[in-house]
């Protein structure tokens, strides 16, 4: 009989122990490639909502018509920060001519007339119910709110008329000089606030803030980004500072995208290397 040759048993364990080696090691390789993509995309996640969070505060805030105030998650005006969010007065329109009669606008009255310009190149909006009235001259305390809206026809000089019923007596009297001419702006009270949803932190944009008995009304609000971090203070995002002698809302934003959480193993996307954080001032235009 001619001899044959075969492996050994030991060299069949070798040849098994090296192949499992190899295996390992390339499942190892596989493994971290996967985990270092799925972080590579949750940064760039991160970053885009970072991004487009900033912008929409910033852009808002930067117009604001009044110097923001510290609001809780129940939407109380706080003094001290930082605070879980921010509300202000957002410019709708201006200038409108108030119209006075007898020289004198009586604290009893109900009903206003404003008059707009439709020329093209300063022409404010069509007031709307719900927008609030401040009037030149007057105290800020005096905030009427319009409850409806009849339009007039517009005249020969591009004047347009709105007979406006308020929801509540002026509720003081107002006297201008003589022949002075009372103008009035339409603002709406908007806001910024981080609540939690779901297990989440949600950035939300109210846009009309003090007509919101609800804050968990999705009608009421816009939804920012609900990639807020858990951490403690990422839920108080909002402080008022000053600097140089000028009045700022410092805005402390960390995010984090958790859409390749799935990718990662929890140790891994709960590193900070998954955040990202950023600090900013913002001044609104009408700050001392």
């Amino acid at each position: 009989m001619k001899n044959r040759h075969a492996f050994t048993i030991v060299e069949l364990i070798v040849g098994a122990a090296v192949s499992s080696v190899l295996a390992v090691a390339i499942f190892a390789l596989m493994n971290a490639g996967m985990i270092l993509s799925a972080k590579n995309l949750s940064l760039n996640l991160t970053s885009n909502t970072m991004r487009g969070a900033l912008d929409r505060v910033e852009q808002v805030v930067q117009q604001a018509d009044t110097m923001p105030e510290l609001i809780d998650t129940t939407g109380t005006v706080i003094t001290t920060g930082p605070a879980a969010g921010i509300k202000f007065d957002r410019a709708v329109g201006s200038p409108y001519v108030v119209t006075v009669t007898a020289g004198t606008i009586p604290s009893a009255t109900t009903t206003l007339t404003l008059t707009r310009s439709t020329n093209a190149v300063a022409s404010p909006a069509v007031p709307s119910v719900g927008d609030i009235i401040r009037i030149a001259t007057t105290a800020s305390t005096l905030r009427p709110r319009i409850q409806t809206v009849s339009v007039g026809a517009i005249d020969g000089q591009l004047r347009q008329p709105f007979t406006i019923g308020l929801t509540a007596a002026l509720g003081t009297t107002i006297t201008p000089a003589s022949g002075a001419i009372v103008t009035a702006r339409l603002v709406r009270n908007a806001a910024f606030l981080v609540m939690t949803s779901n297990g989440k932190r949600e950035l939300r944009y109210y846009h009309t803030f003090d007509t919101a008995t609800n804050l968990a009304d999705i009608t009421k609000y816009s939804l920012i980004t609900d990639q807020i971090g858990a951490a403690p203070e990422d839920g108080t995002p909002f402080s008022l500072i000053q600097y140089e002698n000028k009045s700022f809302v410092s805005f402390s934003l960390r995010v984090r995208a958790s859409n390749a959480d799935q990718g990662m193993r929890s140790q891994q996307r709960d590193q900070y290397s998954t955040y990202s954080r950023t600090e900013t001032l913002i001044r609104p235009k009408t700050t001392p």
